[in-house]
């Protein structure tokens, strides 16, 4: 027994020692920094030796601790390599709670993959990584490597908070620049941080500590726009051995057509004499240009080829034309070649592409973006932009995928900033008409026309390309309130001229109204709203962020059940607020002998950001939109 305990006491303190006296150890994290985290960034340290205008060496190592499974994405370990970006080394060590080592791989260990993703045709980028599956939590790994490259046109930014819900004890930032290159850098949001940083020609190194984690808010904006940031980047630098400069967007566009552009947009003869004979009997150089898009969506589709130049330089326009496809930057280069064709201008424009807006910084000239689309100037301003990927997407519509941000032009003098278009809450319209007979058993029947504009198209015209099944299980999923639906095949009509899409619907359902004794309560607003729920809770810190504005307008006629009249009805109102407005306006009369209650309703939400602060007001505008539209209509018997 004697020896049992002493056994189980040596035990006991070899691991309280270890857990001590181990660096990894969780025990010696900050309660602070274990507030709202699923991971904490404990110690990461990112240095970038440029040895040379041509050659870039970066040293990485990361310790994390991954609290529990949330945070496990940020337990990645490995690396993009590709025929111009070397790996010199690669090591991961995983820990557990107290420290204690639990696993190792070495470089020869780690697993080797493609990184082409699907739509990719080929691509010489490949990962390196390792995998681990945890058995408890927390644990930690340590992650180091060294990348080797000819490309310094790519400098890593330092982004020090990974995501909401991490922590960072400590993340080091070191550029060392022997060659004595000259470099710009732009600081972003570092105010009133625990930072340090020295700064000289041939070193920079910034290091933030003890930074707790951002909780995830509704409605915030994008994590960058308010999260630590560094940019740097050389005045004079490499892209696969291709040497250039460029402090200003001027200069730095300039190298980018003299590079990446020049000498790629020749066309076959046939080809040109093929789009001169299908544009010959347009009235303007719009329609050409319209013929033009037109051709190429039913010629060409897409598909990614991340080569040339570090994947940033286009496919020649003749092969494009050769062998019908290509990826964004082939397709636009191909489709302004035969502009260029019809002496009908149009820029190269690069852009970062997706829902959420991401900008092209306008203050801090490096190579930036991930996709590219197609700008013709127009004289009044209102310039035309062309998506050319997509073989369903109408000429000058963008829609949410590259909508208001800015981009840069590649011009042969060199290049210039400007935004893409716009959709403000007056062109982001949905509305519909609606006809709904009703039964006194809570049956309806009901048929709605409805029209979508601006934002709203790009969401719904693509509908028509999917099964007649699908199309029906969309529309319940989408009008869930509207129980045991039975549509009827629906009808479209998509105006690519005007960007408006129509939905002609015809269906039926049950228990729309209920009963009060011997009453009939009647839903005044047949189709929901979309409204954002945000919880009451105190504290919030992030700002309130509305992307894009919308408006919706519909009229609902309800035609009240035979042998019933009204009996009361709420009285019109209109809620205006700096978030957006509604309006609801419910009135009774007779049409063609029927019965009938006729309700207006609109609601505008608009475009904007607002301080943490507003939460409170920007809730009760919500709320008081659900309240009203939750109203009803109560209905008497006639005799």
């Amino acid at each position: 027994m004697l020896r049992l305990f002493t056994f189980l006491f040596l035990l006991v303190s070899t691991t309280v020692f270890f857990s001590q006296g181990s660096p990894y150890s969780t025990n010696l994290v900050d309660p602070k920094l274990k507030e709202n985290a699923n991971a904490i960034v404990r110690d990461e340290i990112r240095s970038i030796s440029i040895e040379a205008v041509d050659k870039m060496r970066i040293n990485y190592r990361k310790v994390v601790t991954i609290l529990n499974e949330k945070g496990d994405r940020y337990a990645f370990a490995g690396d993009y390599y590709s025929d111009n970006i070397k790996i010199r080394h690669q090591s991961l060590f995983i820990y557990d709670k107290n420290g204690a080592e639990i696993k190792k791989i070495r470089a020869k260990q780690f697993n080797d993959r493609s990184a082409i993703s699907s739509g990719t045709l080929y691509s010489d980028t490949r990962v390196s990584y390792a995998e681990f599956t945890p058995r408890e939590y927390p644990y930690t790994i340590v992650y180091e490597s060294e990348v080797e490259t000819n490309s310094t046109i790519f400098l890593p930014d330092w982004n020090p908070v990974r995501g909401f819900y991490v922590s960072v004890e400590k993340s080091t930032y070191k550029v060392l620049n022997p060659a004595s290159l000259e470099y710009r850098l732009q600081e972003r949001n570092l105010e009133n941080l625990e930072l340090e940083k020295e700064q000289s020609l041939n070193a920079l190194t910034y290091t933030l500590s003890n930074f707790p984690a951002y909780r995830s808010e509704p409605l915030s904006p994008l994590l960058e726009e308010f999260s630590p940031q560094l940019q740097v980047a050389l005045n004079e630098f490499s892209l696969v051995g291709v040497k250039g400069s460029g402090a200003t967007w001027k200069d730095f566009g300039k190298w980018q057509y003299d590079n990446l552009l020049a000498g790629r947009d020749r066309l076959p003869a046939t080809t040109i004499n093929k789009i001169s004979q299908l544009t010959a009997n347009a009235k303007d150089d719009v329609e050409k240009a319209r013929i033009i898009y037109d051709y190429v969506q039913q010629n060409s589709r897409y598909i990614s080829v991340q080569l040339g130049i570090g994947g940033w330089e286009p496919i020649p326009a003749a092969e494009v034309d050769q062998v019908k496809y290509g990826d964004c930057k082939g397709l636009t280069n191909y489709t302004k070649a035969l502009l260029d064709s019809q002496n009908i201008t149009s820029y190269y424009a690069v852009v970062y592409s997706g829902e959420e807006k991401k900008d092209i910084d306008p203050e801090f000239v490096s190579i930036q973006g991930n996709h590219v689309i197609l700008n013709l100037p127009q004289d009044d301003g209102k310039d035309i932009w062309l998506e050319c990927t997509s073989q369903t997407i109408p000429f000058n519509y963008i829609g949410d995928f590259t909508d208001d941000r800015h981009v840069l032009l590649v011009k042969p003098e060199g290049g210039e900033i400007v935004k893409t278009k716009t959709y403000t809450p007056e062109e982001n319209v949905q509305e519909s008409n609606c006809h709904i007979n009703l039964g006194e058993d809570g049956s309806f029947e009901a048929s709605i026309i409805r029209k979508s504009r601006g934002i709203p198209y790009g969401n719904i015209y693509r509908i028509t390309s999917v099964p007649e099944k699908d199309q029906v299980l969309f529309y319940k999923k989408h009008w869930g309130h509207l129980k045991n639906l039975n549509l009827e095949k629906p009808a479209f009509q998509n105006d690519r001229e005007e960007h408006e899409f129509t939905e002609t619907l015809k269906f039926s359902g049950e228990k729309y109204t209920s009963k009060a004794g011997s009453r009939i309560l009647l839903p005044l607003n047949f189709l929901k709203i979309d409204t954002y729920s945000i919880s009451g809770r105190e504290g919030r810190k992030l700002p309130i962020k509305i992307g894009r504005g919308i408006t919706e307008a519909d009229t609902f006629e309800f035609s009240l059940p035979d042998g019933f009249e009204l009996e009361a009805l709420p009285e019109a109102v209109t809620i205006n607020s700096e978030f957006g407005s509604f309006y609801i306006a419910p009135q009774f009369l007779e049409k063609d002998g029927k019965n009938i209650i006729l309700v207006e309703r609109s609601y505008t939400l608009n475009e904007g950001t607002w301080p943490a602060e507003s939460l409170g007001e920007f809730r009760d505008f919500m709320y008081s939109i659900h309240a009203l539209s939750n109203q009803k209509a109560v209905l008497v018997r006639s005799n």
